[in-house]
């Protein structure tokens, strides 16, 4: 074997070698959890339905589901998880809006499934004065 494809080989072994080490240092961060609940009247009690949280619409019973949202991050090996900053507005047409908002601050390293719970919300009409 000559020396030129001896070297070829070398480089393409250390191309190899550079390449794989740079893809463990790609690590799934967590953007956001998954998160459910339910959305309720506050004076009725009863659940809201088609009101809008986030990028959904809950359901006749005031249930919504938010997807879990997670992106890839260069990073090394022993460096800690980014804080995690959520916040998702909650509307629906004759109701004050509230939102669901929580701060982690190592939470961008939680694990694929993570879930946040956020119970039930309520939401009150808004008056309308009359004259």
């Amino acid at each position: 074997m000559s020396r030129f494809y001896l070297k070829k080989i070398v480089f393409l072994v250390f191309l190899i070698v550079v390449f794989c080490s740079l893809q463990s240092c790609l690590v799934s961060r967590c953007k956001r959890p998954q998160i459910t609940g339910y959305i309720y009247d506050f004076e009725s009690h009863k659940p809201i339905e088609n009101c809008k949280v986030g990028e959904t619409i809950s359901g006749n019973n005031g249930y919504f589901t938010l997807d879990e949202k997670r992106y890839r991050q260069f990073t090394f090996f022993g460096f800690e998880a980014p804080a995690l900053s959520v916040y998702e507005k909650i509307e629906k047409e004759g109701y004050e809006s509230q939102s669901i908002q929580f701060m982690n601050p190592f939470g961008g390293g939680a694990r694929r499934g993570s879930l946040h719970n956020a119970d039930t919300i309520y939401l009150k009409k808004i008056m309308i004065k009359t004259n």
